[in-house]
């Protein structure tokens, strides 16, 4: 058995810091990719405001996303097995808007569809129960097993902005039927959600009156139990990197400088 290459720790990525902040390079030990070019967009449907998300891209501007980073790229690494207890282990990106759950959760999509060979799907939460309540239309001539199937099957699926809606009964249920299918068939599921996860207990000794929800209110203890066997919780913290970049384009635009990329 090899072991770790020195610089990166077996990671397979360098922290790096240019202009201030943090990148993850490549290291030169990283094992060549299965799969290069841009097909994994098509094959994982990734949308193209997605598109440009890498590991490399993303970009760690404090202690809370540089840690998220990290986990993420060992995480990769790993896969698909992180020690005997964990087969099938998820992830589950919690934080508030624009911190880059999403970016960072296609970033590992594509690094394991690219680098590992994993089969893999990006679903919209909201997208996903569309497709599924669009099988019980006569007249579109799909079924629910036919929506159902390649999601619960593919090696990695990819389910976004989980708790946006307030879930019903049966959306509660065919989350349910999803993640624990693929959790009995040890196959990842990356999660990303705005809500944050508080055990219950701690939500119990909170201000019963704050008007704060978190994950346990949007999806309930059921499935909450679920997630938190199934994944590794990343929670992340920092500016909304979307208001971020608008007012740097905004303020670049009255200087008449280009405004900068998006990172």
């Amino acid at each position: 058995m090899t072991s770790p290459c020195e610089a990166c720790g077996g990671t397979g990525f360098l922290i790096v810091q240019r202009d201030e902040r943090d990148f993850a390079e490549p290291c030169a030990c990283r094992r060549p990719a299965v799969a290069r070019g841009e097909g994994f967009l098509t094959a994982c449907r990734i949308p193209p405001r997605y598109e440009h998300c890498s590991l490399e891209s993303f970009t760690a501007g404090n202690p809370s996303l540089s840690a998220a980073l990290e986990k993420a790229m060992r995480y990769c690494n790993g896969y698909p097995y992180l020690g005997p207890a964990d087969e099938g282990l998820g992830l589950l990106f919690t934080g508030d808007n624009g911190v880059g759950k999403t970016h960072l959760a296609v970033a590992v999509l594509r690094e394991l569809a690219t680098a590992k060979g994993a089969r893999g799907e990006f679903w919209d939460f909201h997208e996903l129960i569309r497709e599924i309540k669009n099988s019980y239309n006569p007249e579109t001539r799909t079924t629910e097993l036919q929506v159902l199937a390649p999601v619960v099957e593919t090696d990695v699926l990819l389910l976004d902005d989980l708790g946006a809606w307030k879930m019903t009964d049966w959306m509660n249920d065919t989350l349910f039927f999803i993640l624990n299918s693929r959790y009995m068939a040890k196959r990842a599921t990356l999660i990303t959600t705005n809500f944050q996860d508080v055990d219950p207990k701690t939500l119990r000794r909170m201000d019963p009156n704050a008007p704060k929800e978190f994950l346990l209110d949007r999806i309930g203890p059921r499935l909450r139990s679920r997630l938190m066997e199934m994944c590794l919780l990343i929670k992340m913290h920092g500016d909304d990197h979307r208001q971020v970049t608008g007012q740097a384009s905004n303020e670049a635009a009255v200087r008449g400088a280009p405004p900068p990329g998006v990172r």
